[in-house]
């Protein structure tokens, strides 16, 4: 099997760790729509008037108040758990690229190469920022998202009169939209702990006197951006650079070791690229 078809089969393992979070993300969110909307029905239950909730209504006794806080409350019980589903699925992708990348590597160069995951370094690895923007920076931007947008739809709909009915139908649509930013969060994360567990392995190799070169091999379907197609044409395997050097996008000046590191929101944001390796010397 070539060194390719290896990273290939590696990448794979850790697009299951990422489906896998996606479904317990999405198993969460679907838990807080139902916790939202029991929280709802019993406001209609207690006040509707002709099947609807008024501000007139709502605005007695503090019920509005109450309101408010029963929804902030639900809103950042998913919050937590989504960080924390997100946090444990960064940690595994860290370990298995880092451990695959070393036993893809020693094989290749036909030795062992030295190395192991060290827990302060899959941390910092998590926190290396995206843009300017660092993985709890990021989760505590949704969590602020996530309460505003819960609160001003149940808001919109007692100031429209809706019925239960059409509250839950924007409830889901509001909850649904969510799981879609929490799983854009993984799904560029999970790209960025990869190359940087990848990266941090193959310095191992480096310094280990592994001499390899790099490329760049997008994901060669109709989704890739068209700067990145230039940047699979300028780093072909062909057009492999050392090892050391990094890539450089003429288009958008980004500049980094690895596809989705190169500190450009326009390149690392949803990058499926992926930096190919060729051991050159193992001496």
């Amino acid at each position: 099997m070539s060194i390719e078809d290896e990273f290939e089969r590696l990448h794979r393992s850790i697009d299951g760790l990422e489906g896998q979070a996606f479904r317990k993300i999405s198993r969460e969110f679907a838990k807080s729509l139902e916790d939202l909307r029991n929280i709802v029905r019993d406001k209609y239950d207690q006040y509707a008037e002709d099947g609807s909730l008024t501000q007139s209504v709502m605005a007695k006794y503090n019920r509005r108040e109450k309101l408010d806080k029963e929804l902030r409350e639900a809103a950042r019980d998913v919050h937590v758990k989504v960080s924390k589903l997100t946090r444990e699925e960064l940690r595994q992708t860290y370990r298995k690229s880092f451990n695959g990348t070393r036993d893809i590597i020693s094989s290749e160069a036909g030795r062992t190469i030295q190395g192991k995951v060290k827990r302060e370094v899959v941390q910092e690895a998590l926190q290396n920022p995206v843009s300017g923007l660092k993985l709890n920076d990021r989760l505590r931007r949704r969590r602020q998202d996530i309460v505003t947008e819960i609160q001003e739809t149940v808001g919109q709909g007692i100031y429209r009169g809706e019925s239960y009915s059409s509250m839950s139908n924007r409830l889901k649509e509001t909850l649904d939209g969510n799981n879609k930013k929490a799983r854009r969060i993984v799904r560029t994360e999970t790209h960025r702990v990869q190359e940087q567990a990848k990266k941090h392995s193959l310095d191992h190799a480096h310094n280990q006197g592994v001499k390899m070169r790099k490329w760049w091999m997008t994901s060669d379907d109709e989704k890739v951006r068209a700067g990145h197609e230039h940047m699979g044409d300028k780093y072909s395997k062909e057009n492999a650079i050392p090892y050391e050097e990094n890539f450089v996008n003429d288009e958008t000046g980004g500049e980094g070791p690895a596809p989705g590191l190169l500190g450009v929101a326009e390149d690392d944001i949803n990058c499926r690229c992926r930096k190919m390796i060729i051991v050159v010397d193992t001496s």
